[in-house]
């Protein structure tokens, strides 16, 4: 499957970078790099199952205990569309995801 981001979760991404490199220093970034790459490896190839949002048609992928991805199939690619955070409040995070 291909990935493809969209510029909300690169967005998302970048403000996740600042946070950690400000409060956690390169070393916790580079190992959150790491966790990442791997995850969406596993999401590329297929190797994950896909559990659904609240009441969505998007998935999410636990990332760490602390981040997640949203993302929607659409046939033969994978659209990152949001990375939340999980200990904000899930309505937010709902609300975030599901406004157009």
């Amino acid at each position: 499957m291909n990935i493809f981001w969209t510029n909300k979760a690169k967005s998302d991404l970048e403000i996740l970078e600042d946070f950690l490199i400000e409060n956690w220093g390169f070393d916790i970034l580079e190992n959150f790099y790491v966790i990442l790459e791997k995850k969406i490896s596993l999401l590329e190839n297929g190797n994950l199952i896909h559990q659904k949002y609240e009441d969505t048609d998007f998935h999410k992928l636990l990332i760490t205990k602390h981040n997640s991805i949203i993302y929607e199939i659409s046939g033969n690619q994978i659209n990152l569309l949001n990375m939340i955070n999980n200990f904000r409040n899930p309505n937010s995070n709902y609300n975030l995801i599901t406004e157009k």
